[in-house]
């Protein structure tokens, strides 16, 4: 089996990472990094990473960084875990756009909505009104996605990046009350078992690290 450690943060993006992870039924050792604290940006960590981010992947002495990125990693990697759906090099890199635009996009307009002083530390009321109408217009053009899963019938990694952020958004008061297949869609992304999984590892790590997630944020 290969060395694998996932550096993370219980509650951030990281946790995708892991989900993938658990998917894959990969044993792993995860550490946290506690970015509420600034760690990130410690000496340490970034002999890691230089970047000060997480998620990191390190994978038999190979540093893997970006969310989007890692996920793809352990996608081709581990093709047997399904991660994202099979098919010719154009509905691949389809698939694997999904992932990079959830990173560039949904990700940032999520952060927008649920921290808004960090992203427009000067206008944070109105950076967070125009992030809220930008993703209404994505879910309302996106309504074809949530009865199923994102790539149609059968569920993949990208649903659970979108369900992070989407629920990083709820946290920060999006109100999904005109979007009643969104919830269920939510919904039924905690309820996967590697969802599940991730979450009770996450907080194993929490209590372990003696961290508490600061107000408004929640497992």
């Amino acid at each position: 089996m290969p060395d694998i450690c996932l550096f993370h943060m219980p509650g951030a993006c990281s946790g995708v990472a892991m989900i993938a992870l658990e998917e894959a039924g990969l044993d792993y050792e995860d550490r946290v990094i506690n970015i509420f604290a600034g760690e990130q940006r410690s000496a340490s960590y970034l002999s890691v990473n230089p970047k000060g981010k997480v998620p990191a992947l390190r994978f038999d002495g190979c540093l893997i960084t970006e969310g989007a990125g890692i996920l793809i990693f352990i996608d081709e990697q581990y093709p047997e875990a399904r991660l994202l759906p099979s098919g010719n090099a154009a509905q691949k890199a389809q698939y694997r756009s999904d992932l990079i635009w959830c990173s560039n996009t949904l990700h940032p307009l999520a952060r927008s909505i649920m921290m808004p002083d960090r992203i427009a530390p000067g206008a944070p009321e109105s950076a967070r009104a125009v992030a809220i109408e930008q993703l209404r217009d994505i879910l309302a053009s996106s309504s074809g996605r949530f009865p199923e899963w994102w790539n149609g019938r059968d569920w993949s990694i990208t649903d659970a990046y979108v369900a992070w952020c989407l629920g990083l958004a709820v946290l920060g008061g999006f109100d999904l009350a005109s979007f009643p297949e969104v919830q269920s869609y939510l919904e039924r992304a905690g309820r996967r078992e590697s969802a599940r999984r991730a979450r009770s590892r996450e907080r194993a790590a929490l209590a372990d690290a003696g961290i508490q997630l600061p107000p408004g944020f929640s497992l």
